[in-house]
């Protein structure tokens, strides 16, 4: 199993940048599925993070109205909140260390896209944020707590940013992390790269809609993740009209 070398604050947050979340993700996929790295393909993101890193699944309500799609559990705990919609009310139930917890929304059939992202988003937890999050019950802790035993996902853009950079602090950095990873696991770079290659000159005013639509189609994600993702990569210019506009 590939195990990802990168720096980290003392307080044990990562410090990372694009290109070395690009460069980790390959090496997981390269490791996870070889052949996803020589043709461009669908990523098994359930089998890579269930089978490949070992994680646990469980299946909640997270929510009354939605506001959380996933959960990362890194501790064992009695303490993790959900939502019962039988009753109206909130309750707590236990989860085992190293559980993703997935709400129950993204089981509907339009879902799949928003399912996938944030698998690969819970993945990027325990791969990036477990030794800040977990600790060892064997031991005591210097505090009045432990460490928490989780952190609660939820719904942002593909980008991962909901405030300006300058404002963030580690829990907005590491968010950025696990959602970008999500990304670049979903849509591994050299295989984006390598499948917009392979297509024929279009006409300027329908590559972007050409583009996205084969990312789409070949890795399984949604308009706006691939739409995003071509955007990062430079193969799409930021301010051009969107696949969207180009359907209306």
């Amino acid at each position: 199993m590939y195990f990802p070398s990168y720096r980290k604050k003392k307080n044990g947050v990562p410090v990372l940048s694009k290109a070395e979340i690009d460069n980790i993700a390959e090496q997981f996929i390269f490791d996870f599925s070889p052949e996803a790295m020589k043709n461009p393909m669908e990523i098994d993101i359930d089998s890579f993070v269930l089978n490949y890193l070992g994680l646990k699944q469980d299946f909640q309500y997270l929510s009354h109205n939605g506001v959380y799609l996933g959960m990362t559990v890194f501790n064992d705990t009695n303490k993790v909140p959900v939502y019962i919609p039988e009753t109206n009310t909130a309750e707590y139930i236990s989860a085992k260390a190293r559980t993703v917890i997935i709400d129950n929304n993204l089981l509907e059939e339009d879902q799949e896209h928003r399912y996938r992202y944030t698998m690969g988003h819970e993945g990027g937890h325990d791969i990036f944020h477990r030794g800040y999050f977990s600790y060892d019950p064997n031991q005591l802790s210097l505090c009045d707590s432990p460490t928490e035993p989780m952190i609660q996902c939820r719904a942002v853009p593909v980008n991962g940013k909901t405030k300006p950079v300058s404002q963030w602090d580690d829990r907005d950095s590491m968010e950025w992390q696990a959602n970008y990873l999500s990304s670049a696991l979903l849509m591994p770079k050299r295989m984006v790269i390598k499948l917009i290659k392979s297509l024929p000159p279009e006409i300027d005013f329908f590559r972007n809609a050409t583009y996205v639509q084969e990312v789409v189609s070949t890795f399984n994600v949604s308009y706006q993740a691939a739409e995003y993702r071509l955007k990062e990569l430079g193969l799409i210019k930021f301010g051009s009209p969107s696949i969207i506009e180009f359907s209306l």
